[in-house]
């Protein structure tokens, strides 16, 4: 299962420009980050590291990259839109939220995320200076993200309550049916007096994340809560927030900030060293394959010269005298006089002569043709024959096939009988 690399960049926001209503208003020190390895069902591999952020790239070999920017530098909200999606809902978006932003529409970028049961379309906003700025930094560190979340979309839900993380001098604050929201109000009391006022007096179920200094710290303001809540978890978080937002994230996504103009390029971010071997085995066998295909082509090429040689010396003994044509059309040549031949073309008294004279030698053993010639439906014919009689064999046998048969002369010659026949097709 393929492991996620997450980033979170930590920032240093002016709490007097940094608010729910101006995303982007914040200074982010961009440059230094925390991150750590996550496997597919959100388990921490290794431990949470922090620095530069170019650190981080040693451990992006073949992992997804996922980062978190600062919630106060992003706005989250649900409005109720129009059923629609795609470009076309990102189109209405800007227009119904325009009234709750105290920056121009135009400066911010929109991103949307899935309907969940509610009647609101979560939507984030953000800067497209701050946008710029992120995947600026993240390039210059060799990273590239395939999601980039606002940490307080990925809070953790409490069924009918309410989540609060602590980090620091903020206080995120989410809810089962809204999204989240971070306050940087000081002192921390303030903070939570803030956060659990949702104007209702019935008592919440409270579940709050903090780190182990900040509990030791304010113990007896985290314990002192417990009168004022339905019920109260106190969860420690060893290492900070990171692991948690992480965690939940890859379960859920929240809304990633990649989409239209940001989203993020389909890229190969794949190790080299682990297949090195198995690449240059296929190397080597693509360059043995090739070896093969040029020798092939080559004796190919030999064995199509000796072929066209034995074409042209076939060609002028089927067609002695004809003049040499090249061996492509010599074949063509050839195939035509044999489609001739056996479509009933003028060479069929050659065949049925000489199917006929063969019958007839066959009944004088001992009888060899020394000449031949077949010029219309007429063949002349000079044997070398054992004697007289099988001469006048020769003659009764093609006379019983139909053919007019004439002994023109019979002469002996070494102790043989030297003879000359003229054989006639009927009509001829």
């Amino acid at each position: 299962m393929t492991q996620a690399l997450v980033i979170r960049f930590k920032s240093a926001s002016t709490p007097a420009a940094a608010t729910d209503q101006n995303p982007g208003a914040s200074d982010t020190v961009m440059h230094e980050a925390e991150w750590l390895v996550m496997d597919g069902n959100g388990a921490r591999q290794g431990n949470l590291q922090s620095g530069p952020l170019a650190n981080a790239a040693a451990l992006a070999g073949g992992r997804k990259i996922v980062v978190f920017v600062p919630g106060t530098d992003v706005y989250l909200a649900e409005p109720v839109l129009p059923l629609k999606s795609g470009a076309k809902l990102l189109q209405v978006v800007p227009f119904a939220l325009e009234e709750q932003m105290a920056t121009d529409v135009e400066e911010l970028h929109f991103a949307v995320g899935r309907r969940e049961g509610r009647p609101g379309t979560p939507v984030a906003a953000v800067s497209h200076e701050l946008m710029t700025r992120w995947q600026t930094t993240l390039r210059e560190a060799g990273l590239y993200a395939e999601a980039i979340y606002a940490e307080t979309s990925a809070l953790p839900i409490t069924p009918n309550g309410v989540t609060l993380l602590i980090d620091g001098a903020r206080v995120y604050v989410r809810r089962e049916n809204s999204p989240g929201a971070v306050l940087d109000v000081e002192p921390l009391i303030e903070a939570l007096q803030l956060a659990l006022a949702d104007g209702d007096d019935a008592r919440e179920h409270v579940t709050i994340y903090l780190t182990e200094d900040v509990y030791e710290r304010d113990r007896d303001l985290f314990e002192g809560l417990r009168e004022f809540t339905a019920s109260l978890q106190l969860k420690l978080l060893p290492d900070g927030p990171l692991a948690l937002l992480a965690a939940n994230a890859l379960q859920s996504p929240p809304i990633n900030l990649l989409q239209g103009r940001y989203a993020a390029k389909t890229r190969l971010n794949i190790s080299f060293l682990p297949w090195r071997y198995a690449a240059l085995l296929a190397v080597a066998f693509l360059l043995l394959h090739a070896g093969l295909k040029v020798f092939q082509y080559f004796d190919l090429q030999r064995t199509e010269a000796r072929l066209d040689g034995e074409i042209t010396q076939l060609f002028q003994q089927a067609m002695p005298g004809a003049p040499v044509p090249a061996p492509g059309s010599a074949r063509k040549q050839v195939e035509m006089r044999l489609n001739a031949l056996r479509g009933g073309g003028p060479t069929d008294g050659v065949i049925a002569t000489l199917g006929a004279l063969g019958e007839a030698l066959a009944q004088a053993p001992g009888t060899n043709i020394e000449a031949l010639s077949y010029r219309d439906k007429t063949t002349d014919l000079r044997v070398l024959a054992p004697s007289v009689d099988a001469l006048d064999k020769i003659q009764h046998v093609a006379s019983e096939r139909g053919y007019t048969t004439e002994i023109q002369s019979a002469n002996p010659r070494d102790s043989k009988i030297e003879g000359r026949l003229k054989l006639k097709q009927s009509g001829a």
